[in-house]
């Protein structure tokens, strides 16, 4: 079918690698309210005008009518040639709401003004794209289960110059969020942790006794950063730990009684969000898969990635 709806579901999609561009030929537009209104106005003079043969009216209805065919130009015209690039979206736990980063420019250096970016049934962000500059916008969608988090088309659309007309496209960058489950909190039935020599003893891993610091490294427990050194300009600090004794536990999949896969997926999160605060290591064990004992940021991520996308297909 060749009608004007299948016309409307077109998209602009990316091309290459989560960036898509607004061409002419997918700008669709339309009056507003407003601009219905304005059109009644400009019928009524007209008719008016021929009635009384009035020419100062006919002048006012051909200006105000030059201004109508102006406008649709320039509607259309302010979202030709933008481009939008999907950089990053920070993993979430289900119900929170994820925030999808995009770079947005002009391929030819113009400035676009008033535009309104938003998903379907989310709220909308509006912005304006500064001449010969790229410009990050954020762009929130809801999130309601864990797994990957699928926004769906992103409408761009704009009222500028006037707001008698409503031009918009649909644009497709394959944008994706990880969602975690969300955590149940003090349930953690491991109340007896196995514990073991730490293989680099007074190095800083160990639990029991507080050594001194050290400068931040990327995937440190957050729980552990010395936020007084911090609050007093003196540098991002981590307290170390000395000692033999490390606390490990595993979080079995299995060992967890009662409830189905999802309260499952949950008590497991909420013990690696607990475990990730305190100065032990935990592994995690899943009917597919299994990850070695560690500690830090970058494994409470992992572990975490793992129970989000626990059973859901590629």
């Amino acid at each position: 079918m060749g009608s004007p709806l299948l016309k409307l579901l077109r998209v602009v999609r990316s091309e290459t690698g989560g960036t898509a561009r607004v061409t002419g030929r997918k700008i669709y537009i339309l009056p507003t309210r407003y601009g219905l209104v304005f059109g009644v106005l400009l019928i009524t003079l007209l008719v008016a005008s021929i009635n009384y043969a009035n020419n100062p009216a006919f002048i006012l209805t051909f200006l105000l009518t030059g201004l109508f065919i102006q406008a649709i130009f320039h509607t259309w015209r302010n979202l030709l040639d933008l481009s939008l690039q999907w950089k990053q979206t920070d993993p979430v736990f289900a119900g929170e709401t994820a925030f999808f980063q995009y770079e947005l420019w002009d391929e030819k250096g113009r400035a676009h003004y008033a535009l309104q970016f938003g998903f379907a049934g989310n709220d909308s962000v509006i912005t304006d794209c500064p001449a010969n500059e790229k410009k990050l916008i954020r762009l929130p969608c809801s999130s309601r289960r864990r797994g990957m988090l699928d926004p769906g088309r992103l409408t761009l659309e704009t009222r500028f110059p006037l707001g008698l007309l409503r031009a918009w496209c649909y644009l497709d960058t394959h944008a994706t969020a990880v969602v975690y489950p969300a955590p149940l909190e003090g349930r953690l039935d491991s109340a007896r942790p196995s514990w073991g020599m730490a293989i680099e003893g007074d190095r800083g891993v160990g639990a029991d006794d507080f050594v001194g610091h050290r400068s931040y490294h990327p995937g440190d427990q957050l729980g552990h950063i010395h936020w007084k050194a911090f609050a007093g300009e003196k540098g991002l600090l981590v307290k170390q730990f000395g000692g033999d004794r490390v606390n490990r536990y595993w979080l079995d999949f299995d060992a967890i009684e009662g409830g189905d896969t999802e309260y499952r997926l949950r008590v497991l999160a909420g013990a690696v969000q607990a475990l990730s605060l305190d100065a032990a290591h935990y592994g995690l064990r899943l009917p597919d898969r299994e990850i070695a004992m560690d500690s830090g940021e970058s494994h409470r991520h992992e572990c975490l990635g793992a129970l989000a996308l626990y059973g859901v297909a590629e």
